[in-house]
């Protein structure tokens, strides 16, 4: 029994007759007769009958129809959602993005991925850089979002791996505790040396925030404070800044968290931007519903201005 035997035999059932259901399939009922038998033949039991009124179902035969009926749908919806699949507008994808580009432009790149693909499941995951790295290299997510200080020293190193495009740019700005308030903005980071200075930690496969300022450090030495202390990430840092433990240096997305008691100011020696990028595996071609991700993240990512 296979899905033509049942599809034709339930045409026969619907009209009620072999010679219309034949002037549907476009067949001859020699032919339509022959299927039914085998049918027959092959499930060992009677299906249908013949009389002055037309065919007429067994009680096999009507237990079969629903069989019928069924496949049809499942067969009519696997089809319309295939082509759906096809096209980018139905299926899954899987996502590894950098918090820093969250806190700001995520929920419109997400918001905008609903409007054209309300179908596609986006699975986000805001893990470590490196580990987001590991994972579109292993090819268990399909995108990531990573921040980078040297998006140049990043394509030099994984550029014949990875299609690496730009996300967007960040500015850093610098995060302050109540008792800082009354700073100016912008400021001046040779001001905040007596401050403790919170910064992430550093990622030998990446450049990052640590790496920037050992270069601003390296050509303006009045800048660097006397102590640093390490957190986890940027966003540990900002309850810390909070509870006045000391001051972090930000990119300006992360005053979409809203953390009370955390004053941001402009950085008044130059402080080169970070950049999110995005990346997919080079030499495997990204699903449909990834493409359109990825077409949605690119808009998104030409909106949005360079900063200095």
């Amino acid at each position: 029994m296979d899905s033509r035997q049942l599809h034709h035999f339930r045409t026969i059932v619907d009209h009620g007759s072999f010679t219309q259901a034949a002037e549907t399939l476009r067949l001859t009922q020699p032919s339509l007769s022959l299927t039914v038998r085998r049918l027959e033949e092959d499930l060992n039991v009677k299906l249908l009958s013949r009389g002055r009124s037309g065919v007429k179902t067994t009680e096999a035969g009507e237990f079969l129809y629903g069989v019928a009926t069924s496949v049809d749908t499942l067969l009519a919806t696997a089809t319309s959602r295939l082509a759906e699949i096809a096209a980018g507008n139905a299926g899954s994808v899987t996502l590894c993005s950098a918090p820093e580009f969250n806190w700001l432009f995520m929920p419109t790149v997400l918001r905008r991925m609903r409007e054209r693909a309300p179908q596609v499941n986006v699975s986000l995951s805001d893990v470590e850089p490196t580990e987001t790295l590991k994972r579109v290299l292993e090819g268990t997510a399909e995108i990531g979002i990573i921040p980078s200080t040297n998006p140049q020293r990043f394509q030099h190193i994984y550029g014949e791996q990875l299609t690496i495009n730009r996300a967007a740019d960040m500015e850093f700005l610098v995060a302050l505790p109540q008792r800082l308030s009354h700073l100016p903005d912008p400021v001046r980071l040779s001001a905040l040396t007596a401050e403790t200075w919170l910064l992430p930690q550093r990622w030998t496969e990446l450049s990052g925030l640590p790496e920037l300022l050992d270069h601003l450090w390296s050509t303006a030495p009045e800048c660097k404070p006397a102590t640093v202390q390490e957190v986890s990430t940027l966003q540990t840092g900002l309850p810390l800044v909070a509870g006045d433990y000391g001051i972090s240096l930000m990119p300006h997305t992360a005053q979409a968290l809203g953390q009370r008691g955390v004053h941001f100011r402009r950085i008044e020696e130059h402080l080169p931007s970070m950049q999110a990028l995005l990346i997919h595996r080079a030499d495997r071609a990204l699903t449909p519903a990834a493409q359109t991700l990825l077409d949605v993240l690119l808009d998104t990512s030409s909106e949005l201005p360079p900063t200095s």
